[in-house]
């Protein structure tokens, strides 16, 4: 082969590992975005299953307003103040 021949062999063959690169990275990508959106979909999922099972802050004010209203018959509520949760 003379130089100008080995010079457009090359460069054929780092035009077909460019293609090749391309398409791996393509695929890396795809990859990496489904990854990206499952581990998204877990993150909500998990949430939404830890905030259904725990009380409303709303509904722990209530019964903790509803705690300091109700009267005891111990000594030390005799003496205790009402308090207003807001």
């Amino acid at each position: 082969m003379t130089g100008i021949e080995r010079i457009a062999f090359l460069q054929e063959k780092l035009q077909d590992l460019r293609k090749h690169y391309l398409s791996l990275k393509s695929e890396v990508a795809t990859i990496d975005r489904r990854r990206k959106r499952f581990k998204k979909k877990e993150r909500e999922s998990a949430v939404a299953s830890s905030s259904s099972s725990s009380p409303s802050s709303s509904s722990i004010t209530a019964a903790v307003m509803l705690t300091l209203a109700e009267p005891t018959l111990s000594n030390s509520s005799q003496n205790a103040m009402p308090v207003e949760c807001r």
